[in-house]
């Protein structure tokens, strides 16, 4: 019998089981990843944020809370809905200290309605969340139904199947310290190992930025970050797309700012192709700024946090 066999394998739909029995040392783990928790707040600094405490935002799969505390570095004073399915994750989590607009939910994303969480929100955040789902595209298609028109959801994840290089780099991060620090860290490499092959196996940064599009995202972007994950781990942008009108003054205003005439779309949208909505474009570097560099962010005119990294700050604790 495989090990993808066994009756206890981690599969997708019971991943949140492993990450529950890793809670309690899964915060040591991080810590030990070089560049981890200030590639969050690169990611949701992206995001382009504006508001201040207008923001709604959605967190999911917050985990024990790294996330959370990357969204709130990004927006100061946002109310933020940080939700996870595992019970243990959340229990960490809640021991920190957090202002009073956080709100921890425990429930899965089929089931967030059940839960009391609904949308509509101003931005959503899932880190490290997309590669463990079990159908990508239905969770990114409800994910953007939550979203308000134009708000925007960044996906920051895995994807290395476009290059060799990041193929290699992450199996070789992964049997050389990310599996060994899992097993000191928590006492078992278990949902480490399963991740290894799990992300050799999920969307590249093409075929991902084509599955936004297909799930109904507009202005998808993509960005990596430094250090060793570079190419490895991404920050994808989309928008829930604005009302038509606005979207054609949008178009118009970025084709005028980049010099160019803006193609006339065709009279049946089908006869474009499936594929058309987001062409495939080249992965920016980690100095890209995202929707920070323009005016994608909400309601730009309230307070504006700064677009640059906020000071580095690894996890909130007590």
């Amino acid at each position: 019998m495989s090990e993808s066999e066994r009756p206890d394998a981690i599969r997708p739909a019971t991943v949140h089981r492993a990450y529950g029995r890793r809670a309690a040392g899964f915060d040591g783990f991080l810590k030990a990843i070089p560049g981890y928790h200030a590639h969050l707040r690169m990611s949701t600094n992206r995001m382009g944020l504006r508001g201040g405490s207008a923001l709604r935002l959605l967190d999911i799969g917050c985990g024990t809370g790294a996330s959370t505390a990357a969204l709130l570095d990004a927006a100061p004073g946002a109310s933020v809905v940080a939700v996870d399915a595992s019970t243990e994750m959340l229990a960490v989590a809640r021991k920190k200290n957090w202002p009073p607009h956080v709100e921890f939910v425990h429930t899965r994303l089929e089931t967030l309605a059940e839960a009391g969480v609904h949308g509509p929100f101003d931005g959503i955040f899932a880190s490290y969340l997309v590669s463990n789902l079990p159908d990508a595209e239905i969770g990114l298609r409800r994910l953007l139904s939550l979203l308000k028109p134009g708000a925007p959801l960044a996906v920051h994840d895995y994807a290395v199947a476009d290059r060799m290089g990041s193929r290699v780099r992450w199996t070789l991060a992964s049997w050389s310290y990310l599996i060994p620090m899992a097993r000191i860290r928590s006492g078992s490499a278990e949902l480490q190992r399963y991740r290894t092959q799990r992300v050799q196996g999920t969307d590249g940064v093409e075929a991902m930025t084509h599955r936004m599009g297909r799930a109904g995202f507009e202005d998808v972007r993509v960005q990596t970050v430094p250090g060793w994950q570079q190419h490895v781990v991404h920050t994808f942008l989309g928008r829930r797309p604005d009302e038509p009108d606005v979207v054609g003054q949008r178009q118009a205003a970025r084709a005028a700012a980049a010099g160019q005439p803006w193609p006339e779309e065709p009279a049946n949208p089908e006869e474009a192709g499936e594929e058309a909505a987001v062409p495939p474009q080249e992965e920016g570097g980690p100095e890209d700024t995202g929707y920070a560099g323009t005016d994608a962010g909400t309601d730009a005119d309230a307070d504006t946090p700064p677009t640059g990294l906020p000071p580095a700050r690894d996890d909130r604790t007590d």
